[in-house]
């Protein structure tokens, strides 16, 4: 009866750790070019208003380089777990803040931008 109640319990815990690990995502994925969709009244605009890179290392770490609206550059350093992420931002004139996101069924990054001076809500699709 113990050796069962033991073989019981290993099944669960391998069926229980497979389950959380099959919705993560592969963080290589992020690495590219990433077009940003203004989404802040909650409609999609049909071109896109910035544009970021990123790449990844570390295994779920990654570093995004971006560009704004008059040439306003700005860099950021993140982390994915499983379908979400975020990443800490700062632009050339020191402003600052972060983005978190979740990975959508498309591959695209549902994300939210926050800090002092800013509140941005976008749609991120990866350039082909």
């Amino acid at each position: 009866m113990k050796n069962l109640l033991v073989l019981a319990t290993m099944l669960l815990t391998f069926g229980f750790a497979k389950a959380q690990n099959s919705g993560s995502l592969n963080v290589i994925t992020l690495n590219g070019t990433w077009d940003l969709y203004d989404n802040s009244t909650g409609t999609i605009e049909k071109t896109p208003d910035q544009s970021m890179t990123i790449m990844t290392f570390d295994n779920n770490k990654f570093v995004v380089q971006g560009v704004s609206p008059g040439d306003k550059y700005w860099i950021g350093l993140g982390e994915l777990k499983g379908n979400e992420g975020y990443f800490d931002y700062r632009f050339q004139d020191g402003r600052s803040g972060q983005t978190t996101f979740r990975v959508d069924k498309n591959g695209n990054l549902d994300a939210r931008s926050l800090s002092f001076t800013v509140d941005y809500k976008y749609l991120a699709k990866k350039r082909n």
